[in-house]
């Protein structure tokens, strides 16, 4: 992998740079997944796992509770069907695990007998590519903590500039202020920057982008940013919009515009400028939602979500 370059941006390139990204974001090129093919559906289903394959990423799901299901037939029509017995359930590599603090674990730690929920899309041959396992009654014993310290930074959702001023949600909801200057390092998640002077231009943040800050705390609770990561540039990132037409708050899937979604611990949930909750995320809500495709090869399934704003 080619490794990525801190480099310099004055704050008045940096604000121009906020103005021209979010100009080329509404003007269009970002990516969205598919929306789920005819003869392609959801399940959700709890039970007890009867079986792991950690080879092939499988999950036997013996059906206990009130599974469910619906197909796609096109249109605006979906065939509901019940779910009973057992379930195969394929884990795809973006797949949710988690426990029940929502905290995410290995497959491995599964065990059979483990009572599980999960939510997944539904091949047109009947076989269920999982996107969330959920563990409801599992807690992850922690790590004995090492003796060093915590990796400096503060990660975060940009909910607004001011200035040269960002103010950033980060994942407790508190909000902080992060003053660029001209020493701030910008480092994008798209690859190595390159200068205005060889024809690119510099790194920018906009807002909706997922950021990693690292600088010195002032006083007021501020940071004077000395580096600034863009893990996810919401212009470029694949995303979804419309009006949420199914929320299952057991395992935080969602369906928008025909496109499973999967939400997680990670995922930021905002209205405006203020954090808000998943659970709020009801039928008819219109939301725009931005993260990263979930595919099994050349075939898109779904999208696992980093950010959602309600609108």
């Amino acid at each position: 992998m080619k490794e990525r370059s801190w480099t310099r941006l004055s704050a008045v390139a940096f604000l121009a740079a906020v103005v021209l990204r979010a100009s080329a974001g509404a003007a269009g090129g970002q990516s969205a997944p598919a929306p789920l093919a005819r003869g392609w559906g959801w399940l959700l289903a709890s039970g007890i796992a009867s079986g792991v394959d950690l080879g092939a990423r499988t999950v036997t799901v013996a059906v206990t509770g009130e599974g469910q299901a619906a197909v796609f037939d096109g249109g605006a029509n979906w065939r509901q069907r019940p779910v009973s017995g057992t379930e195969v359930v394929r884990l795809l590599p973006a797949a949710v695990i988690a426990d029940a603090d929502r905290e995410p674990v290995a497959l491995a730690a599964l065990r059979t007998g483990t009572p599980v929920v999960v939510w997944g899309a539904v091949r047109p041959d009947a076989s269920v590519l999982g996107l969330t396992l959920m563990m409801p009654q599992f807690r992850a014993r922690p790590a004995a903590a090492p003796a060093i310290a915590p990796p400096p930074g503060i990660s975060g959702v940009v909910i607004r500039s001011l200035g040269d001023v960002l103010e950033l949600l980060t994942p407790r909801g508190a909000r902080r202020s992060v003053i660029v200057t001209g020493a701030t390092a910008v480092r994008s998640s798209g690859g190595e920057y390159q200068s205005a002077g060889t024809g690119g231009g510099p790194p920018v943040i906009a807002p909706f982008d997922l950021i990693k800050v690292e600088g010195t705390v002032n006083s007021d609770g501020s940071i004077a940013s000395t580096h600034i990561a863009i893990e996810l540039a919401a212009a470029d990132a694949a995303h979804v919009s419309g009006a949420v037409s199914r929320s299952f708050g057991d395992v935080e899937g969602l369906v928008v515009g025909g496109v499973l979604v999967a939400a997680s611990r990670e995922t930021y949930v905002i209205r405006g400028i203020d954090p808000a909750a998943f659970g709020g995320l009801a039928p008819g809500q219109p939301v725009t939602i931005y993260g990263t495709p979930i595919s099994m090869g050349s075939v898109p399934i779904g999208l696992r979500a980093r950010l959602i704003v309600e609108h």
